[in-house]
């Protein structure tokens, strides 16, 4: 039976570490993945059901405060599209944009009107959730 210094047994071990946090470092960025998708199909759900209300529920905690009406009467508006023009791109660590167009009617008058939603979402590790950290845009 050959034997086995321990300065190869060494190495063995830190290649076997190094590779192990490799891996784990793979699985928490496509879980990150995942939770972004499912935060931005939730995010566009909200939208398109016209439940403008819930929306500042997406924001950044100390931002929810500055926030500023999504609508004077959000009953009185009907979501008819909303598109992803830009899907999420990378902006920096453990942040994305992207763009979306928002088509809506006021119910009263059956006016139609369109916006253009630049989304800016950042990953916080600690709670490992998705916030968006720019205004959600005024239905006016």
């Amino acid at each position: 039976m050959k034997k086995v210094s321990i300065q190869t047994l060494a190495r063995l071990a830190i290649l076997s570490l190094a590779l192990l946090a490799s891996g784990c470092g793979t699985i928490e960025k496509a879980s990150q993945n995942q939770k972004m998708h499912e935060r931005l199909k939730a995010y566009a759900h909200e939208v398109r059901w016209g439940a403008l209300e819930a929306l500042p529920a997406y924001l950044r905690p100390a931002m929810v405060a500055e926030q500023k009406a999504i609508a004077r009467d959000p009953g009185n508006i009907r979501v008819t599209e909303y598109e992803v023009v830009v899907p999420p791109v990378p902006a920096g660590e453990n942040k994305i944009v992207q763009t979306a167009r928002i088509d809506y009617l006021f119910r009263d008058r059956q006016v139609v009107r369109s916006i253009v939603d630049q989304q800016s979402w950042e990953y916080e590790p600690e709670t490992k959730q998705w916030f968006r950290v720019n205004a959600i845009p005024a239905f006016e």
